[in-house]
């Protein structure tokens, strides 16, 4: 964790920035904002079919909290705050894959896998247990992915 100060420093300039960035893609998503004194927060929802809606908070307690394509991360830490504004970027272009690892025999779902291709080559991903098992190991795993599209399409 960082000193406090120093935080709330950081906290207040990617607020500004991203505060800056969703301001650019109003036109295709619907924004809601919220901001107090403990944390600021943003619901994207954007306006057409088949893209990816993302809410993400963050708090001055150092932690964050994401829900992105149907997935829930909470109380997560928050020690880079520069990350959250190319994170939302890669949800917009709809560069985000969703993908469920199924047993082969049964269809039971085992692993639930959020990958986020970020703007600077980078893929950021997160992983959730459904059952017991893990998809990374069972060779008769299979997956099925659901991919987004961009929220601008000029």
């Amino acid at each position: 964790m960082q000193p406090q100060d120093v935080f709330n420093r950081g906290f207040d300039a990617a607020v500004a920035s991203l505060d800056r960035w969703l301001d650019s893609i109003k036109d295709v998503a619907h924004i809601d904002r919220e901001q107090t004194a403990q944390y600021w927060r943003v619901r994207v929802e954007p306006r057409c079919p088949n893209t990816c809606p993302a809410e993400l908070m963050v708090s001055r307690q150092q932690t964050f909290d994401l829900d992105i394509a149907a997935e829930t991360i909470v109380d997560q830490p928050a020690s880079d705050l520069a990350f959250f504004q190319p994170l939302l970027e890669a949800v917009s272009d709809g560069r985000v894959v969703s993908r469920i690892w199924s047993a082969q025999a049964t269809g039971a779902e085992l692993t639930r896998e959020i990958i986020v291709d970020l703007p600077d080559g980078r893929a950021w991903s997160t992983r959730r247990l459904i059952t017991a098992g893990t998809a990374a190991t069972d060779l008769s795993a299979v997956a099925s992915d659901r991919v987004f599209v961009a929220y601008r399409r000029d």
